[in-house]
């Protein structure tokens, strides 16, 4: 029931948003590690994915961009849209680190899809100058591109230097920025229709 609950919270962003309102998403257990017939990595639902299915179904959406900054692989909601266009998913990570052998940069999707994937797997150690320079050379002209209508940020913060299953070297101040810069493209590209999930 409170997965459900939780799930059900990403739904309710999606709608705060389409209504003209702002969204933080504050909810337990996560889901961007749930494939479609199994839980994985303590997330039992792909809330991240379920939330751009239910904003697709939307009347004024057909296209969905979905950024993932959490140290691990998105590869649940990479999953979802291995080979749908009306999702471009981004995902920026610590090299192999979960789940195995997971999102590396030839994963670009299949079909109708191939493209609309992308992975920016990162060494151990690295800092908020690799993940500031991954946004600026490689998200944002996807993003640029890709022209989305809403905006998803599962944005988990265990690529911060204190995470004990991470091995990454980003600090409160790199998250406001990554922050920061999300939102900006989100005002320039999409009326700032932004979702921001934790």
């Amino acid at each position: 029931n409170i997965a459900l609950k939780s799930a059900g919270a990403w739904l309710d962003g999606v709608d705060e948003i389409l209504a003209g309102n702002s969204a933080l998403i504050l909810s337990r257990p996560p889901g961007h590690h749930a494939e479609a017939d199994r839980a994985m990595g303590f997330c039992l639902f792909s809330n991240a994915a379920l939330a751009a299915v239910y904003a697709l179904k939307q009347s004024t959406i057909n296209k969905v961009a979905i950024f993932d900054w959490d140290v691990h692989h998105g590869n649940g909601t990479q999953a979802v849209f291995w080979q749908d266009p009306r999702a471009l998913t981004i995902s920026i990570h610590q090299d192999n680190c979960f789940p195995p052998g997971s999102g590396g940069v030839e994963q670009n999707g299949a079909g109708d899809g191939v493209g609309t994937v992308i992975n920016i797997p990162l060494p151990p150690g690295s800092g908020e100058a690799a993940y500031l320079a991954a946004f600026d050379r490689v998200i944002l002209p996807a993003l640029s591109l890709y022209r989305p209508q809403l905006i998803i940020v599962p944005c988990g913060f265990d690529a911060g230097f204190h995470d004990p299953l991470g091995r990454m070297m980003l600090t409160s101040e790199s998250f406001r920025k990554l922050a920061a810069r999300i939102q900006s493209a989100a005002v320039e590209l999409c009326d700032g229709k932004l979702v921001l999930t934790h």
